[in-house]
């Protein structure tokens, strides 16, 4: 049983002494909650790229909130207000300043957090100050007030770290670092190249990767200009012309497409920085070719092509919620970080060691010393001190490994190969390392979203029982789910949905243009005259098509079910099928549940999607089963004007193709694929950075796809909600 000890000078009544007691017994135990946030916030903290669960979502907020503010100021003001002392409040005040700065796999929680960058640091260092003050006051010993000194100073380090990783990812400062990349890409097709363009061996592509720092800028326009022959500039046209051996095989590709993502992810930024794609105005056909000829230049490339925009997006949220892009700055980063951790993780080896031999010889004063002990004369105080540390000690060793095998580390160390700098001899087997990272880890969820309104309009949300309550108490916190906000669930990205996308791609040799909604994919079927069929594809907005067509989806699917069974959605008999029914469930969960990718004006969308909600109530109010809801569907009398009709009109024509010799499947395989390419370049981008850190969206990846094949937007003529 744990007890206390106390020095034998000092007189204090036993209720006194156990009231410290309880006190040194709370603070060890935030001291725990705060090491093992820590660690959880450096293991987990990528693992939001992967993860769409609300559950570790509010897990993590809640971890990065606590660890960051609550426990902090909570073990504070307990070991500060304590009547009492004990050696360790020294290291454990280091320990607490170790982790105001916040862990390099987890800087920010949102891109709230990064606009708020000067708010965020200001606390940040506000408490470090009062952490260094408070506790170097009341310690009396040389020895604690040198470790908060050097703890702090380390603090302010990574303090100041975290502020520039915060900075870099706010609409201002992205606005201000991409416009060098804005006003080169404007000339960069000028750049002259013996022969044709060739984007399968990146020739004429002088995308830049690194090096880039001697800009210079001449009146009268005053546009950044680089010269790209100086051998400290590397783009992707360099790095796929050198013969070093690095670079050859199986890995050396995977090694330059990693380049490529990162050549790639600088092109991206600039929309958040509000800077044009010049490129594409300039020579659009160069910047398809990139897609079409370069990523998609095979059948089997559909593959690569997302491996190449999955690590793109892994940079981007990098750059967004973590402080990789600053560590890795100008190139230099992990040299730095090297001889950071390794002072850092001897000097604390060398604390630990001094406080287990000798920790008792080493305090000793005038004021009463409260300690925990356990059976045994046990020090409770050096366990809980230990693993404390060695908590902290596996985080900053993760930390490390994590930096070393990731995507940074790789583009840095092939841009110092291609500059002719030799590589140390013990990365020989890096590639198969970080090959084999890139095997086992995966850069996102690769999940599709689905709803299927038929299926969950009637749902209630478990809110409306408690509307009111919820409203008054959360509702600042708490995003309240609509009525018919239910029933979604996600299932695996079929190969085959992403072959079918890419393949939609790779039919068109000139630059794709989206100026209409699946009308191609009608023609290309040869159903265009019908007129049922081509009126669903000019309805009022996009909103509109998407759930039209899938509620005749839906219908369509029911029919196959309850004709074979065997061919249910669960056990599907074709690719079409499957296809279908998965992008079907896919386009209505974004406009359910994140309109904001697909929307210019995503409050619109709500509104359609809500009024759609209460039509389907009003309409099958009276049914009681699925087969008596679909019956009533395909007999919507006097409801013409409503999406429920007017899909069951278009599946009543999409089963009537079958008499005509054509596969309704395969139509709608078709339009769907087309659908969701119409649809990526409309949303949000910034709505596209919060959704990576929920798992990632499948629409996403085509909206980065389609930004570099030169496609920013839908034309002009379309209609888009």
């Amino acid at each position: 049983m744990a007890h206390h000890h106390h020095a034998l000078n000092c007189s204090v009544p036993y209720d006194a002494h156990k009231e410290a007691v309880k006190r040194l017994a709370f603070i060890e135990l935030n001291m725990v909650l705060m090491a093992s946030g820590a660690v959880a916030l450096v293991v987990f903290g990528s693992c939001r790229r992967y993860c769409s669960n609300m559950v570790f979502d509010k897990i993590q907020w809640m971890n990065y909130f606590l660890v960051t503010n609550v426990v902090f100021t909570l073990t504070v003001g307990q070991m500060v207000g304590a009547p009492f002392r004990n050696v360790l409040f020294a290291v454990w005040g280091a320990i607490l300043l170790n982790t105001a700065g916040g862990a390099d796999s987890f800087s920010s929680y949102s891109p709230t957090d990064n606009e708020q960058w000067k708010s965020v640091t200001a606390q940040a260092l506000l408490r470090s100050i009062l952490v260094s003050t408070l506790l170097g006051y009341a310690l009396t010993t040389e020895y604690g007030k040198t470790i908060l000194v050097i703890s702090f100073l380390l603090s302010a380090k990574r303090i100041d770290e975290r502020a520039v990783a915060l900075k870099m990812a706010t609409k201002s400062s992205l606005a201000q670092t991409t416009k060098n990349i804005a006003d080169f890409m404007a000339g960069e097709h000028k750049i002259l190249v013996r022969g044709e363009t060739d984007p399968t061996q990146m020739k004429g592509y002088n995308y830049l990767v690194s090096g880039d720092t001697k800009w210079t800028a001449s009146p009268p326009n005053y546009l950044y200009q680089l010269e790209v022959t100086d051998t400290q500039v590397v783009t992707l046209q360099k790095i796929w012309q050198c013969n070093g051996s690095l670079l050859t095989g199986e890995s050396g590709q995977r090694l330059k497409d990693i380049c490529l993502s990162f050549a790639l992810f600088r092109l991206l930024c600039r929309r958040f920085g509000g800077h044009p794609f010049l490129e594409s105005s300039k020579d659009k056909s160069k910047t398809w070719r990139l897609v079409r000829h370069g990523l998609l230049s095979e059948q089997g490339d559909y593959k690569r092509a997302f491996r190449v925009i999955e690590v793109e997006l892994s940079f981007l949220f990098d750059l967004f919620y973590t402080k990789y892009a600053v560590i890795f700055k100008n190139g230099q980063g992990l040299q730095k970080l090297k001889i950071f951790y390794a002072v850092f993780l001897l000097s604390g080896c060398c604390v630990l060691g001094l406080l287990i031999l000798n920790l008792d010889t080493t305090y000793r004063t005038t004021c009463e010393e409260v300690t925990l002990v356990a059976a045994k004369q046990l020090s409770v105080d050096k366990v809980v001190t230990t693993i404390i540390l060695g908590l902290l000690f596996l985080m900053e060793i993760v930390q490390l490994l994590l930096l070393v095998v990731s995507n940074w580390a790789t583009v840095l160390w092939i841009c110092n190969h291609v500059r002719g700098i030799s590589l140390p001899t013990y990365l020989m087997f890096w590639p198969k390392i970080i090959m084999f990272c890139q095997e086992r880890f995966k850069p996102w969820e690769r999940k599709l979203g689905q709803y299927f309104l038929l299926k969950s309009f009637n749902r209630n949300p478990w809110r409306l029982k408690f509307e009111c309550l919820l409203m008054f108490l959360f509702s600042g916190i708490i995003d309240i789910p609509r009525a018919g906000q239910k029933g979604k669930y996600r299932i695996k990205l079929p190969e085959e949905v992403k072959k079918a996308v890419m393949n939609s791609l790779r039919r068109n040799d000139e630059p794709l243009e989206l100026s209409n909604i699946g009308a191609e994919s009608l023609h290309r079927n040869g159903v265009w005259n019908n007129q049922q069929l081509s009126s669903a594809c000019t309805l009022e907005t996009p909103t509109h098509v998407i759930l039209v067509w899938h509620v005749a989806t839906s219908l369509c699917m029911f029919d196959e079910s309850t004709r074979s069974p065997a061919n249910s959605i669960k056990n599907p008999s074709s690719d079409d099928f499957k296809i279908a029914c998965a992008l079907s469930g896919y386009c209505s969960y974004l406009v359910a549940f994140a309109p904001r990718l697909i929307c210019v004006n995503p409050i619109v969308c709500e509104f359609i999607f809500d009024k759609v909600i209460e039509e389907a109530r009003r309409i099958l109010k009276d049914c009681n089963s699925e087969s008596e809801m679909y019956e009533k569907i395909r007999s919507s009398i006097g409801e013409d004007e409503t999406i429920i009709y007017k899909g069951a009109m278009l599946a009543q024509e999409l089963l009537l193709l079958t008499n005509i010799g054509k596969d309704k499947w395969k139509v709608l395989a078709d339009f769907w694929t087309e659908l969701v390419l119409f649809l990526a370049p409309s949303g949000d981008p910034m709505a596209h950075v919060e959704h990576l850190a929920k798992g990632g969206e499948f629409v996403t990846h085509l909206w980065a796809l389609l930004s570099h094949a030169g496609i920013l937007n839908q034309c002009p003529t379309s209609r888009d909600v």
